[in-house]
């Protein structure tokens, strides 16, 4: 099954109470992190904490990669799950480690030259974590990323995480950082997905292992299929809803001892008396099918008559929009469709999509050229202050990879020239990562070098909080179009056919897939919010 995900990043602090039932997490990545031992290529721990903060997991991460952070991160997570009110736990837990063949440990930054005696001192036992894992009987899903291998191990050390208890109940998820950040946000944190079907669908080189339950995922109970009464429940609810003989006769025909056969029979016999047959089973004989529906809803819909939802089922809503077009055009309003009405609705439709398209084809190129000439004006030269208002128009422009990668490059290098009192308070605000706690950094250190980022990261939450009503609203509607696997990949492919690129077509929503949805959006001026809502489905379905 496929669903989405999305978000409002905030990491929150170490010493944060557990005070109601909440989704924790505990998170080694690559902040603060020796860049020895940093991997090439690796993903940063801000993607696995925007997708866990998106899901409404609090997430307890080391500001640093030294050892006493990093225990003292491990006992805040132990003490909030003895303390209760913990649903779910997910343990991320990114490289360089090492193994004796009996247990491993995530290295600290102080891990050079290790020796046997002292990896315990110098890392965190995966040993121990599963065991804190296993005491609490939480649904738990524990990711390993190997990373860097480091030098200078003694014998009877190896490295990368070859060796440690899988602990009774916990699902373990190993693989690279980049793979894992996208399966967690793709995957692993949807409703209805189970263990067993991470497993079935894992990308190549992922291992998925231990706790493998097929009725029950990290998110809660995962879908099954519906019993066999259920099914006849359902045919039926869509034969009533359809309403017509050749409904009726379908459903006595698949269910020729279903509960509802007499009430069929006697729908049938009303229905041939009706006023409205002949309309009736003019459409009747067109034969239709689900999909068929579908389009007509979708044409419908795209040249301004709204039937309602585009689920291929002829309900009240679809009839009235029919109804209303066929008055607009000269019909008899019988809701119901001949086939020349239905040439005449296609026809009008592809035109509007064509029109629609040819517009959208050159705001996109307009909005590339304006890009590309912002970007010579301001981002080319690489001057933070010309970046960063580069990214503030653009976000998701054609240099916003590079223009953020060399804003990092830029923050890593005041880092290493800032005071260390004016660091660790810029730590602190990223750490908190709140429109508060930057305006209190900014409070203290105004002309600080760290401003410009703290000034640009405070304008982004305060937008994505006035924008979370209709955020939220998006997110809700994409759920309606991205239930099945097949959806999402034919979503992708659409996007990457109309101009933007989403990445690989396999069904899963990654934050590359998530700008091509923005882009797209700004291309037909519908409302930029990353996912599909109705509105944004029908335009993308419609679009040639």
């Amino acid at each position: 099954m496929f669903r989405l995900c999305s978000g409002l990043v905030t990491a929150l602090c170490l010493v944060a109470p557990a005070v109601q039932a909440e989704d924790l997490a505990l998170l080694y990545g690559d902040r603060g992190q020796a860049s020895d031992f940093r991997e090439e290529n690796g993903a940063g721990a801000a993607a696995f904490r925007d997708a866990l903060t998106q899901a409404g997991f609090r997430v307890v991460e080391p500001p640093d990669r030294d050892i006493r952070s990093m225990r003292l991160a491990a006992v805040n997570v132990e003490t909030a799950l003895a303390e209760g009110g913990v649903d779910r736990l997910v343990i991320v837990a990114t490289g360089p480690f090492a193994t004796d063949g009996q247990d491993s440990w995530i290295l600290s930054n102080s891990a050079q030259d290790v020796k046997r005696v002292m990896a315990g001192a110098m890392g965190i036992s995966l040993n121990a974590l599963s065991d804190i894992a296993e005491e609490h009987g939480l649904p738990t899903v524990i990711m390993v990323a190997p990373g860097m291998s480091p030098e200078g191990l003694a014998p009877g050390l190896s490295p990368r995480p070859r060796a440690f208890r899988m602990a009774e109940g916990v699902t373990y998820i190993t693989g690279r950082s980049p793979v894992l950040a996208d399966m967690l946000a793709g995957s692993v944190l949807l409703e209805g997905v189970s263990f067993a079907e991470l497993a079935e669908t894992a990308p190549d080189g992922v291992r998925v292992e231990g706790n493998l339950a097929r009725d029950a995922g990290l998110m809660g109970p995962a879908t099954m299929p519906p019993s066999a009464e259920a099914v006849e429940a359902g045919f039926w609810q869509a034969v009533q809803t359809f309403d017509t003989i050749a409904a009726y006769r379908t459903y006595l025909g698949e269910f020729p001892q279903g509960a509802h056969v007499a009430e069929a029979e006697e729908r049938i016999a009303y229905l041939t008396d009706e006023p409205e047959r002949e309309a009736k089973s003019i459409e009747e004989g067109l034969g239709l099918s689900r999909e068929d529906r579908r389009e007509i809803q979708r044409n419908l819909s795209l040249i301004g008559f709204d039937p309602k939802g585009i689920d291929g089922i002829f309900g009240p809503g679809s009839r009235a929009a029919i109804g209303d077009w066929q008055g607009e055009n000269g019909f008899g309003e019988t809701g119901y469709l001949t086939g020349n009405q239905l040439l005449r609705l296609r026809d009008q439709a592809q035109a509007e999509a064509r029109r629609q398209e040819e517009e959208a084809r050159q705001r996109r190129e307009e909005e590339e050229r304006r890009d590309r000439a912002y970007w010579q004006e301001t981002g080319e030269a690489g001057g933070e202050e010309g970046l960063r208002a580069y990214l503030d128009r653009y976000p998701d422009g054609l240099f916003a990879d590079e223009a953020q990668g060399r804003l990092d490059e830029i923050e890593a290098v005041k880092r290493e020239e800032a005071e260390r009192e004016e660091r660790e308070a810029w730590d602190a605000a990223r750490n908190a990562d709140n429109a508060e706690s930057y305006s209190a950094f900014l409070n203290t250190y105004p002309d600080s070098t760290f401003a410009s980022a703290a000034r640009a990261r405070l304008n982004e939450l305060t937008d994505r909080r006035e924008n979370a009503a209709e955020i939220e609203a998006a997110r809700a509607q994409e759920r309606q179009f991205t239930s099945t696997l097949i959806a999402r990949v034919l979503i992708e492919r659409r996007l990457g056919s109309l101009g933007t690129n989403p990445g690989a077509a396999d069904g899963n929503f990654t934050r590359q897939t998530r700008r091509a949805i923005r882009q797209f959006q700004r291309s037909r001026n519908l409302p930029v919010t990353g996912f599909i809502s109705q509105a944004t489905m029908v335009q993308l379905m419609a679009g040639r």
